[in-house]
């Protein structure tokens, strides 16, 4: 065992990936996010949220998959966003907390973005199928209708 230890201290940084995991399994786990109140949200905006659901493929095109972009939109807009999974995972609850003119704002926005996601994966569909008919259609002989003489 003191071997091993030696040999890892001898590679430097090289190591296998089992071992890397291995240390990582046995780091603490990191305390849990506490989402708190951003200092220049009133307090009072919160009694009354805005409440409407879509599709959790969308809120994954819109927000991103680890909602990385939610802080960037509740800052330029200002007001809180949460986004919840509901439905076994087939939609997500956003709520929005703030002033009721920008709550709607900000949903018609969001609505927007659907929209546009929406009718881009259609689109995107419609390409495919069109190329999978292409590809099955022009596999045959190529033969000219008319010759010329």
């Amino acid at each position: 065992m003191a071997d091993d230890a030696g040999a890892t201290e001898a590679q430097g940084d090289q190591c296998t990936p089992a071992q890397s995991l291995g240390r990582l399994l046995k780091l603490p786990l990191p305390p849990p996010r506490i989402r708190t109140r951003p200092w220049w949200f009133p307090v009072q905006e919160l009694r009354d949220p805005l409440v409407f659901y879509l599709e959790a493929w969308l809120a994954d095109s819109i927000f991103g998959p680890d909602r990385a972009i939610i802080p960037e939109i509740e800052w330029m807009s200002q007001v809180l966003l949460t986004v919840d999974i509901v439905n076994s995972g087939d939609l997500v609850e956003i709520t929005i907390f703030g002033r009721p003119r920008v709550q709607n704002r900000v949903k018609s926005v969001l609505l927007s973005l659907a929209n546009w996601h929406r009718k881009h994966r259609a689109r995107a569909e419609k390409m495919n199928q069109l190329e999978e008919f292409l590809k099955t259609h022009a596999s045959g002989p190529q033969t000219p209708e008319h010759r010329i003489v």
